[in-house]
């Protein structure tokens, strides 16, 4: 932004994608990690399917293919991937990723860490 006469340093490009997401006002929800209602300060709702892996960066050759399945994964780490129209968050105690669906409960995605508590403990990851 120029203020007082002054240009930016680094404009941004003119033909610069449109955003993938699309950021929403901060909510309440159930936490499905802290089992209590938490604050959502971030939130937001993904326009388009992802084509990168933001966990282990692998671009997917074939995005379409993914999202045909019923829960989209990273075929490389297994991370949940997000779907378009879908509003998400992270919870402010705990931060775990939820995908809100308004009327239902919340449902845990879970990062690669809560994944492998989870695999070796037989349950929901809970922080210590």
């Amino acid at each position: 932004m120029a203020l007082f006469g002054k240009k930016d340093k680094n404009p941004a490009p003119p033909s610069a994608a449109p955003p993938r997401v699309r950021q929403l006002p901060p909510r309440e929800a159930l936490c499905g990690v802290c089992n209590a209602r938490r604050p959502f300060s971030r939130c937001w709702v993904r326009t388009e399917a992802m084509i990168q892996c933001p966990n282990c960066g692998l671009a997917f050759d074939s995005p379409a293919r993914l999202y045909r399945l019923l829960q989209p994964a990273c075929p490389q780490c297994g991370e949940f991937l997000e779907q378009p129209g879908f509003d998400y968050g992270l919870c402010d105690n705990c931060g775990s990723k939820h995908e809100i669906v308004a009327g239902t409960k919340p449902i845990l995605l879970p990062s690669k860490a809560q994944r492998e508590a989870m695999d070796k403990r037989g349950r929901a990851w809970r922080p210590e």
